[in-house]
This record gives C-alpha cells, structure tokens and sequence, in this order.
C-alpha cells in the first residue's frame, strides 16, 4: 500500500522529532526563502500602508529618510529609493537571516510562530528607524499597525518555509 508523501493541511514540511537533523543552506532553499519573504511583504503592505492610508496618518518622508547610506555612494535618498531598500531587506535580506536563527527562536512548536517571533524583534528596529513624528493617535497607530504588519510578515515567512521546505535545523 503506497503512502502519501504530500503535506496535509496544517501539517509541517518536517517530519516530527527531525529538530536535530542539520539542513543545507542551498540556492533551492535560499530561492524558497526568498519567494516566502516576497509572500510576507505582500501580506504585510496592505496592513502596513493600507490602514495608516484609510486614517489619514501615512507619511512618506520616514521612508525617505530610512536610507540616508545611499548618500554615501552619491545617490540623494528618496521615497523610491526606501521602498527599493524596505523591499530588497524583506525579500532577500531577512528571510536568508531567518533560515539561519529561525531554527532557534521560540516557540518549538508550532514552527510556523516562530517567524512571529521573528517579526516582533525586527520590529524593534523598524519603529525606531522609521519613527513617524506627530501627535499620539499618529505614532500610536503607526507602533500598533506596524507590529501587527511584522507579525503577518513573520508568520507567512514561517508558514511558507514550514510547508514547503521546513524551517532549517543546523547543527551548532
């Protein structure tokens, strides 16, 4: 009688008590990661722009002034200029960096939360980074949308990983 070796719903990629099997970091993997943080982002923008958008309360002069480096190199910083940034970091940078710590960040289980773990300490270099200025309901909103928005992030960066190639386990 032949098996099923497809994921169920709700199940992990990762077979159960596999936690100390050690996994290459490989292009395919990495590609994966890849494709998981671009699935965050887009989950994350509606929260993220949309909300603050709907309260009258989006600026964009914080993105702008997120990417004061590329002055370094003789490009003026600009609005385009920090959502090339904010979305490079989040399809390339981050999820490469999760698929290295995220075998070691709580809870065991479920795997997939792990990645909301993830969001929250990332979170709390976004918010001091693009700070928005204002009165309270402004950067009261912008704290509450923002960590819900890395949360989501997060939690489909995980979800996406867990389900396809599982979150990697490395040996240390």
């Amino acid at each position: 009688m032949a098996q099923s070796t497809d994921v169920a719903a709700g199940e992990s990629a990762t077979a159960d008590g596999t936690e100390g099997i050690a996994v290459p970091l490989t292009v395919r993997v990495i590609g994966v990661g890849m494709g998981a943080g671009l699935l965050g982002m887009i989950a994350m923008l509606p929260v993220l722009v949309g909300v603050p958008v709907a309260l009258g309360v989006f600026r964009t002069a914080p993105i702008a002034e997120f990417v004061p480096v590329v002055g370094y190199f003789g490009i003026e910083p600009t609005f385009a200029m920090g959502i090339t940034v904010f979305v490079a970091g989040g399809t390339v940078l981050w999820p490469t960096l999760f698929l290295v710590v995220g075998a070691y960040l709580p809870p065991k289980t479920p795997r997939y939360l792990r990645g909301v773990s993830y969001g929250t300490i990332f979170w709390t270099g976004f918010a001091p980074a693009l700070w928005p200025g204002g009165g309270i309901v402004t950067v009261g909103t912008f704290l509450i949308v923002s960590l819900i928005a890395h949360w989501i992030y997060g939690g489909v960066l995980a979800a996406t990983l867990d389900r396809t190639i599982g979150i990697p386990q490395h040996d240390v």
